[in-house]
């Protein structure tokens, strides 16, 4: 069976559950409920700039959470749909599963941050009646969203399959914390680059120099501040996505298959 049939299967599996609301819905509501918020607060010379920084915000601080529901759902289908014997004795191998699984989740939210993105353009173009939008930078913005976020995929892919979807969603909550402090505040200023929850929250706040209100204040530092934000933030981001993931399918590969209350 090919890569693509393993994703195809999948996603047949997702079928009436939580995992399809959750992806279809999600990239739907929410730029609905932003364009309610900023609809507020118009006639504001840096208007786009604060709905760029809030938007992708609490886009990014929330993803900790989602992406840790999605793997403990997609961990606990296959719990209780036979005890992870699908899994283990298939004719498939277990570290193509896991890695259809996992990137499977990745191509759902690559799909649902563009679209969230997309919509959240329309919106400004045509309910806000902004007339200059800087389309370039918010899809700039998405794309650093999800490299940023593929180190949690990976993590709590992992974390799902070894200790449950309680561990993954009980981790997601703290990573939720950890990106709201360390990578929407100042606190963060000088060790977000270390920390995984945080990676997606600044890179998606890097495009926003570029910004022509942004140029205006920063003027000379601009051209070094965004590649320096740039690279702290995605060496790290897919370094780490492709150790863990490597390290993952070997663990998965030799996994017995244990429950994970045991």
């Amino acid at each position: 069976m090919s890569f693509l049939q393993v994703l195809s299967s999948e996603w047949l599996k997702t079928r009436r559950t939580t995992i399809r609301l959750i992806v279809f819905v999600t990239p739907v509501i929410y730029p609905i409920f932003m364009l309610w918020y900023f609809s507020r607060y118009n006639a504001l010379s840096s208007w786009q700039v604060k709905i760029y920084g809030g938007f992708f915000e609490v886009l990014t601080v929330s993803l900790p959470i989602i992406i840790s529901l999605l793997t403990g759902l997609i961990s606990y289908q296959e719990e209780k749909s036979g005890c992870f014997m699908n899994l283990l004795t298939g004719p498939i191998s277990r570290a193509k599963f896991y890695l259809g699984k996992l990137f499977l989740l990745i191509f759902a939210a690559i799909a649902d941050i563009f679209l969230a993105t997309f919509l959240m353009l329309l919106g400004m173009r045509y309910i806000l009646n902004i007339d200059n939008v800087h389309y370039d930078l918010f899809l700039q913005g998405a794309l650093l969203s999800v490299v940023g976020s593929l180190i949690l995929f990976s993590m709590h892919m992992l974390i799902s399959f070894a200790f449950g979807m309680g561990a993954s969603i009980a981790i997601g909550g703290g990573g939720f914390l950890i990106s709201a402090i360390i990578g929407a505040t100042v606190l963060g200023d000088h060790i977000w680059n270390y920390i995984p929850w945080a990676w997606a929250v600044r890179l998606s706040q890097v495009p926003m120099l570029l910004m022509p209100e942004v140029k205006q204040a920063l003027g000379m530092q601009l051209a070094s501040s965004y590649s320096q934000e740039l690279w702290k933030g995605i060496v790290p981001a897919i370094t780490c996505f492709m150790v863990v993931t490597i390290i993952g399918s070997i663990w998965f590969h030799r996994w017995e298959g244990n429950k994970p209350h045991e």
